[in-house]
C-alpha cells in the first residue's frame, strides 16, 4: 500500500524539486526513479516514508 502511494507521487506532475524541498529526499533521485535508472523499492525505508507522508499530503484519489 505505500509503495502504490509512493508510486503515485512518482507519477504525478509535482517536481522533483518540490519534492526534495517538501521531504529533504535528493531530486536527482526522484528523477532517476521517474526515467526507471532506479527503482522505487531500493529507497531506504526512511526515505520511502516520508515521501508516503509527503504524497498523503498533496495527492488526491
Amino acid at each position: 500500500m505505500i509503495i502504490e502511494i509512493v508510486k503515485k507521487l512518482m507519477d504525478s506532475d509535482i517536481s522533483a524539486t518540490k519534492i526534495e524541498k517538501a521531504t529533504g529526499v535528493d531530486a536527482s533521485s526522484i528523477r532517476r526513479i521517474r526515467r526507471g535508472e532506479r527503482k522505487l523499492e531500493n529507497l531506504s525505508f526512511e526515505k520511502g516514508v516520508v515521501l508516503y507522508e509527503y504524497a498523503k499530503k498533496c495527492l488526491k484519489d
